[in-house]
C-alpha cells in the first residue's frame, strides 16, 4: 500500500508569534472530530503556572491546510492548551489573582487601545509577562497530500498515551452516519453548536463548556443533562452524554427483535473499536460499525435528528415544571446520574409520540404517573444493561403514562422546537456574518404599520447573505431584537413580555401577524413580497419558498433561510455583502473580488 507523502517540520514558536496567528485567523478547529473545550479554570491556571515557571510543555501538532483558498493551521493536538494561553493573555481569567499586562505585546496593546480588550485591575509584573510572551512552545507542522489522513493521525494521537474517557477514545477520528449523528445531537442538546464544522480558534470561547467561575461560554450547570440530574457535571466533560445519545440512536434505529444492549462493549463496536486485537474481533467490530451506520442511514438521518430533538424538547418542558427529572426519583443518590431511568422514560415518550403518533394531553397526569419511578421499574445494574431489561421497562413506562396521551391529528415530526431555535441563535455567536436579527417588520412608533424601509433593509441583507459564496447559507430571523432598546419599545407598545434566550431578546412577531389576520397569512405576505422583489431571479424564487415559523415558549419568530446560488446576487442594479454583522454595498473592484467566491 502506497503511503501519503507528509512534509513534517518541528520547531519552537514563541507565544507572541502564536498569538499573532490566533488574531490573524490562521488557527482553526475542525469540530467534526476535535474534542470540545472543557478545561476548568484550575487546569488553565495550572498550565499558565507551567509557562511562568518556564517548565516544558508538550508538543502542539498542526496540519497545514487551505480553507476558502487561504492557508490555515488546523489544530490536531493542543487546542485546550492554546485556548488557555490566549484566554489568559486576553484577561479572561487571572493567575494568582493577577492579570496579564496587555501592554507587554504590541498586538495585545493595540487591542487595549482600541477598546477591544480590558485590563484587569491587579497586573502581573511586566518582567514575568515578557518572559511569558517569549516562551517557546514546540510546534510540529506538516503538509499532507491526502486530507483524509488528518482523521487517522488525529485518531492515533488521541487513542494512545493519554488519559481520555471511553467515549473520547471511541470518537477520535471516527466518521460515519452513526458517529456523526451522535456528535450532531450531542452539540445540539448541550448547546455548543457552531455554524460550520471548521471554526476559528478565536471563536471557540463562545461555545466552550464552562462553569460559574468563568464569565464566557456555556455554563455546564444550565445544560439539559445537568439541570435534570441525568448526568453530573464531570460526566459532560467525559462525554458521557454522548454515550446516552449513542444508546438511544442504536435502540431507535434497530428492528424491534434486534434491540441492542447498553454496554461499553456494544458502544465500542458501534464505533468500530475493539479492546482485543485478534483478527476475528477486528472483523466483528468492523461489521458492527457498518451495520449500525446502515441502519441509521436507512431510518433517515434527518428523521432521527428531528424526532430525537423534539422528544428532548417535550421531556424538557414536562420536567422543568417540577424542577427537573430527578424529582420523580425518590431513592436515587444525588451523587449518581440517572441515565438509565432517563432512557426508559425518553424512549417511552419517543415511541408514543413518533411510533404511535400520539400527543401529550395531560402533563400533570404524566408527571403524577411517573412520581416514584424508581419504585415502579426494576432496572438492572452493572456495566451491561441487557436489551430485554431495557425493552421491558420502556413498555412498563409506556403503560404508566399512556392515559396522558391522545391521538394526534398532525405529524409531530413537522414541529420545530426550543432546541432548534436556541441552536440557531447560538450558531450566530461563531459566525455573525451569516445571521441577521430584527424585532419585526412593523414600525415601532404609534402607527405600528408595516415598515417598507425596514423590509428594504431585509432585501439588502438577503442579497448580502446570498453573496457569502457558493454553498454558503445564511439566515434572517424576525422576532429577535438585535438591540435591547427595540425589545423594550416592543414591550412598551404591545405589552409583550421579553423572553431572554441567552443574550438574545425574543419578542416574536405574533403581534404583527394580527394586522394580517393570522400567522399563515403574514408568512404568505412576506413570501410574496420577497418573490416579487428585484432580487436576482434564482434567489428571490428560492428564498420566497424557504420561510418558516419557529416557536420558542409560545412566541413565534420567522426564519428566512438564504442559500447562495451559483452566481452573485443583485438587488436591482446594486450588490451587497456582509461585513461582520453589518450589510454594506459593494462597488468597484470589490465586485470582482466577490465574484471569485462563486468560482
Amino acid at each position: 500500500m502506497e503511503s501519503s507523502k507528509i512534509d513534517l517540520n518541528i520547531r519552537g514558536e514563541n507565544i507572541q508569534e502564536l498569538y499573532t496567528w490566533y488574531l490573524d485567523g490562521r488557527l482553526i478547529v475542525n469540530r467534526r472530530y476535535q474534542r470540545k473545550l472543557v478545561w476548568t479554570i484550575d487546569e488553565k491556571q495550572h498550565l499558565i503556572d507551567t509557562v511562568v515557571r518556564q517548565f516544558p510543555l508538550p508538543l502542539i501538532l498542526l496540519a497545514e491546510v487551505h480553507v476558502d483558498g487561504q492557508p490555515r493551521f488546523e489544530i490536531i493536538d493542543g487546542m485546550q492548551r492554546l485556548n488557555a494561553i490566549f484566554s489568559f493573555i486576553e484577561n479572561k481569567f487571572a493567575f494568582n489573582n493577577e492579570y496579564f499586562d496587555l501592554e507587554t505585546m504590541a498586538s495585545s496593546k493595540q487591542l487595549l487601545d482600541e477598546g477591544r480588550l480590558g485590563q484587569g485591575e491587579n497586573i502581573l509584573p511586566r518582567k514575568v509577562c515578557a518572559a511569558f510572551a517569549n516562551y517557546k512552545i514546540p510546534i510540529s507542522t506538516y503538509r499532507i497530500d491526502d486530507s483524509a489522513d488528518i482523521d487517522e493521525i488525529f485518531r492515533r494521537i488521541n487513542s494512545f498515551g493519554r488519559v481520555l474517557s471511553d467515549q473520547e477514545i471511541r470518537q477520535a477520528g471516527v466518521t460515519g452516519s452513526f458517529s456523526d449523528l451522535v456528535r450532531t445531537l450531542a452539540t445540539a442538546i448541550r448547546g455548543d453548536v457552531s455554524h460550520d464544522d471548521i471554526l476559528l480558534l478565536s471563536k471557540m470561547d463562545a461555545i466552550s463548556i464552562t462553569s460559574k467561575d468563568l464569565e464566557y461560554g456555556i455554563r455546564v450547570e444550565d445544560m439539559f443533562w445537568v439541570r435534570h440530574g441525568v448526568q453530573l457535571r464531570e460526566d459532560i466533560r467525559d462525554s458521557r452524554d454522548e454515550e446516552v445519545i449513542a444508546d438511544i440512536i442504536a435502540y431507535i434505529a434497530s428492528p424491534d427483535e434486534e434491540k441492542p444492549a447498553s454496554s461499553r462493549q456494544a458502544r465500542d463496536a458501534f464505533y468500530g473499536r475493539s479492546r482485543e486485537s485478534t483478527a476475528e474481533e477486528l472483523v466483528r467490530v468492523a461489521a458492527k460499525k457498518s451495520e449500525i451506520d446502515s441502519l441509521v442511514f436507512k431510518f433517515g438521518i434527518s428523521a432521527l435528528e428531528k424526532t430525537i430533538q423534539q422528544t428532548v424538547d417535550n421531556f424538557d418542558e414536562i420536567f422543568d415544571e417540577i424542577g427537573g427529572f430527578r424529582k420523580v426519583l425518590k431513592n436515587v443518590s444525588p451523587r449518581h446520574g440517572t441515565s438509565r431511568y432517563f432512557q426508559v422514560v425518553f424512549l417511552a415518550l419517543y415511541e408514543l409520540l413518533f411510533v404511535e403518533k400520539l400527543r401529550i394531553a395531560d402533563k400533570r397526569g404524566l408527571i403524577k404517573a411517573l412520581d416514584g419511578l424508581d419504585r415502579h421499574v426494576d432496572i438492572s445494574t452493572g456495566g451491561h444493561w441487557a436489551a430485554i431489561n431495557r425493552n421491558k421497562n420502556v413498555d412498563l413506562v409506556k403503560g404508566l403514562i399512556r392515559r396522558s396521551f391522545r391521538v394526534n391529528p398532525e405529524d409531530p415530526v413537522a414541529l420545530v422546537g426550543k432546541t432548534e431555535f436556541l441552536n440557531l441563535l447560538s450558531r450566530s455567536k461563531t459566525e455573525a456574518a451569516n445571521y441577521d436579527f430584527k424585532q419585526g417588520l412593523h414600525r415601532l412608533d404609534g402607527a405600528r404599520k408595516f415598515d417598507d424601509n425596514s423590509f428594504s433593509g431585509v432585501l439588502e441583507t438577503i442579497c448580502a447573505l446570498a453573496n457569502l459564496g457558493k454553498g454558503k447559507v445564511g439566515y434572517v430571523i424576525l422576532g429577535v431584537a438585535d438591540k435591547k432598546s427595540d425589545a423594550e419599545r416592543v414591550r412598551e407598545l404591545y405589552g409583550t413580555s421579553i423572553l431572554k434566550a441567552g443574550e438574545f431578546h425574543v419578542v416574536g412577531v405574533d403581534r404583527e401577524a394580527v394586522f394580517h389576520t393570522n400567522m399563515d397569512k403574514y408568512l404568505q405576505f412576506i413570501s410574496d413580497r420577497i418573490a416579487g422583489s428585484n432580487l436576482s431571479d434564482e434567489i428571490r424564487i428560492r428564498v420566497g419558498s424557504q420561510i418558516a415559523p419557529i416557536d420558542y415558549m409560545g412566541r413565534t419568530s420567522i426564519v428566512v433561510r438564504v442559500e447562495a446560488g451559483k452566481e452573485p446576487c443583485f438587488l436591482g442594479d446594486k450588490m451587497f455583502r456582509r461585513n461582520g454583522a453589518q450589510t454594506v454595498e459593494v462597488a468597484g473592484k470589490e465586485i470582482i473580488q466577490l465574484a471569485r467566491l462563486f468560482n
